[in-house]
């Protein structure tokens, strides 16, 4: 019986492959006509513009809405900035809303896209200001791992920081500090960063290292409407200013 079996399988199998050796072979190969299309802005559809305008319409509606207001415009740099220094200093306070004990901020420069410009605030600046859909963790790390971090900052020439403080000589990092104190090498602290930099990227290695995690349940942006937001209801135009958290004693 297995002998009848194993003879009707071989035989499909050939008759399968006859035939799918047949059908191929009828095929006769056809080059189809091309065209070469220019994708710029003078290319129209008016099918597809009518398709996507309701939906056009009432994005933009929502992101003119005003939530806020800047009474300069704060621009991003190096070794800190007005806008660095906001955007850490945000992370931060929000931070602490659910982990009372967070002890710093980092996120890293290339995360944000543009100033945030003098006059009102809204929802479409927040995305523009902050485009990435990254995710806010609170992450425990040993001292020793945030004196490295100090260093990698260091050698990026400046990052964005809130509750740590530094000089950089060199590509080294000095005098490093978190709220004002040196920092314990045996210590835990607690950092809120981003998902993305949580796997060291952006040449923050050291985040990488961290001991324990807890998310936050929101996005960078998210941090920044609450605290616009809230600033807004307490009748507070958005300001910011540098410090000296990040000092530069030897240009490279």
């Amino acid at each position: 019986m297995k002998k009848i079996i194993t003879t009707f399988i071989i035989v499909a199998i050939v008759i399968s492959a006859t035939m799918y050796h047949n059908s191929q072979s009828e095929v006769t190969p056809k080059i189809a006509d091309i065209e070469l299309i220019e994708v710029n802005g003078s290319l129209q559809h008016d099918a597809m513009k009518n398709l996507i305008a309701p939906y056009k319409a009432e994005k933009e509606e929502s992101m003119s809405v005003i939530i806020g207001e800047s009474e300069e415009t704060i621009t991003v740099g190096k070794p800190e900035s007005k806008l660095t220094n906001l955007i850490a200093d945000i992370l931060l306070t929000e931070a602490r809303k659910y982990i009372a004990d967070t002890d710093m901020a980092v996120t890293n420069i290339g995360g944000i896209r543009r100033p945030l410009y003098e006059g009102n605030i809204t929802i479409g600046d927040v995305f523009e200001i902050l485009p990435f859909d990254n995710s806010l963790l609170v992450f425990e790390y040993k001292g020793s791992d945030l004196l490295s971090l100090a260093d990698a900052i260091a050698k990026k020439g400046g990052e964005s920081i809130s509750g740590m403080s530094l000089t950089i000589n060199g590509e080294k990092a000095e005098n490093v500090k978190i709220n004002g104190l040196p920092i314990d090498s045996a210590k835990i602290y607690k950092v809120v960063t981003t998902d993305y930099l949580s796997w060291g990227n952006d040449q923050l290695e050291p985040l990488a290292n961290y001991i324990n995690s807890t998310p936050l349940n929101m996005m960078m942006r998210d941090a920044m409407f609450d605290y616009v937001t809230c600033a807004t209801i307490n009748d507070q135009k958005i300001s910011a200013k540098t410090d000296n958290r990040i000092i530069i004693t030897n240009e490279k």
